[in-house]
């Protein structure tokens, strides 16, 4: 398992909340970030990161 920090941004850039999670994977984080995004209705994105090394984003803010 890898700890991983999930970081909600809303639209202004702010981070009002975020998670932190141990997952077997980045496909298993990337999944916990879809959970957190569809939870947070006001979040824009959610930036996955494992330690200090920024992974990907998810949501409607997020470049493919």
């Amino acid at each position: 398992m890898q700890v991983f920090t999930f970081f909600c941004v809303e639209r202004d850039g702010s981070v009002p909340r975020f998670d932190v999670t141990a997952c077997a994977d980045d496909n298993a984080a990337r999944v916990r970030a879809g959970e957190l995004f569809d939870m947070h209705r006001g979040c824009n994105e959610v930036e996955v990161w494992r330690g200090a090394t920024h992974l990907f984003k998810v949501g409607a803010g997020a470049a493919a």
